[in-house]
C-alpha cells in the first residue's frame, strides 16, 4: 500500500510558510448546501445566479453539444433539472470558482487555457470510465459524480504553484514547451530544486502534493484529495484507489490523443486491467474523447477568457 503523508500536519506548516488564497465564498456556499439534504435545485440556482458570470458558464456548458439538450435553456434551475443535474452543476460551479483564485497566463503551455482543456476533458472521461466498470468491488466503492469531481480539480495544484510562484512556473512553463517528451514531475523537481522529504518547502515538491494540500484545507471530499496528491504515482495503493486508478486511466487516455500537461507515453492498459476494464473498453472510451473534443475546445477558451 502506497504511504501517504500525514495531511494535517503538512496543512499546519504550509499555513505557516505560506498565504494560500482561501476557498471562494461562492464555491463554499455550494459546497454547504450541497452537504445539506434538503436543498432544492431552486435554492443552489438562486447562489449560482448572484454570480453572473458564473451562471453563465454553467449555462454555456449546459447548452453545449456535449449534452444534445435541444431545449431552451433560460436559468441555471433549468440546467439543473432538465440537463446537468445537481451534483454535476454543483462540481461544475465549484471548479469554476475554486480556479478564480488565481492569476495565471491564459495561453501557452500550463496556461488557464490549457488547464481547463485537459480538465474538462478528464472530468468527462472519469465520468464515463467510472460508468462502464463491471460490478465489483472497484464500481461499488466509486461514485460516477464524485470521479467527475475528481477529474476536475486533480491538476489544481498547477494553478497554486503557478499563483505562489510566478518566476519558478514561467521556467516550468518554457520547460514544458521545450522538452515536452520528459515527464511534468521531472521537470518540477529540477526547477523547484527540492524533494518532497524538504521541510521548508512541501508545496515545491510539485503540482500534486500543492493540490492535495490545498484541496485539503479547503475541506473538499476525501477522494478529490486523495486524487489530487496521488494521480501520478503509478500502481496507486491504498485510500479511494478506484478513484485514483479512474483518474490515472482518463490521463493516460487523453495522451494518446495529444491532451494534458504532458506527452510522455505509458500504456493504459494496466490502468485499465486494475478497474476491470479491457481493450474493447478503451477503444469505446477513446471515441469518447473525440466525440466531445471540439466541443470542450471551445468551453475551455471561454473558461479560461
Amino acid at each position: 500500500m502506497t504511504q501517504q503523508p500525514d495531511m494535517d500536519a503538512l496543512a499546519a506548516r504550509v499555513q505557516q510558510l505560506y498565504r494560500l488564497p482561501p476557498m471562494p465564498a461562492i464555491a463554499l456556499r455550494v459546497m454547504q448546501m450541497t452537504a445539506a439534504p434538503e436543498t432544492t435545485a431552486a435554492q443552489l440556482a438562486g447562489v449560482i445566479e448572484r454570480d453572473p458570470s458564473l451562471a453563465a458558464q454553467v449555462l454555456r456548458y449546459a447548452r453545449s453539444a456535449l449534452f444534445n439538450y435541444r431545449g431552451e435553456l433560460h436559468s441555471v434551475q433549468e440546467a439543473v433539472t432538465r440537463v446537468l443535474g445537481f451534483d454535476r452543476v454543483t462540481h461544475l460551479a465549484v471548479g469554476i470558482a475554486a480556479s478564480r483564485s488565481f492569476e495565471l497566463p491564459r495561453s501557452g503551455p500550463l496556461g488557464l487555457e490549457a488547464f481547463w482543456h485537459h480538465s474538462l476533458h478528464c472530468a468527462r472521461l472519469s465520468l464515463a470510465i467510472a460508468r462502464r466498470l463491471p460490478r465489483g468491488a472497484a464500481r461499488d466503492r466509486l461514485d460516477p459524480e464524485l470521479a467527475y469531481l475528481s477529474g476536475l480539480l486533480h491538476n489544481l495544484g498547477l494553478l497554486l504553484i503557478g499563483h505562489l510562484f510566478p518566476e519558478d512556473y514561467r521556467q516550468l512553463r518554457e520547460a514544458r514547451e521545450a522538452e515536452p517528451e520528459v515527464a511534468l514531475s521531472e521537470l518540477e523537481a529540477r526547477i523547484f530544486g527540492v524533494s518532497d522529504q524538504d521541510e521548508q518547502a512541501p508545496l515545491r515538491v510539485g503540482h500534486a502534493s500543492a493540490g492535495g494540500l490545498l484541496l485539503h484545507l479547503w475541506e473538499m471530499p476525501e477522494p478529490v484529495v486523495t486524487v489530487a496528491g496521488m494521480h501520478e504515482i503509478a500502481g496507486y495503493q491504498g485510500r479511494h484507489e478506484p478513484y485514483v486508478h479512474c483518474v490515472q486511466l482518463a490521463n493516460e487516455l487523453l495522451k494518446e490523443r495529444g491532451i494534458g500537461d504532458e506527452q510522455t507515453r505509458a500504456d493504459p492498459v494496466a490502468a485499465a486491467r486494475a478497474l476491470g476494464l479491457n481493450q474493447p473498453d478503451l477503444e469505446q472510451l477513446l471515441g469518447t474523447i473525440d466525440e466531445v473534443s471540439a466541443e470542450i475546445e471551445d468551453l475551455a477558451r471561454g473558461l479560461a477568457a
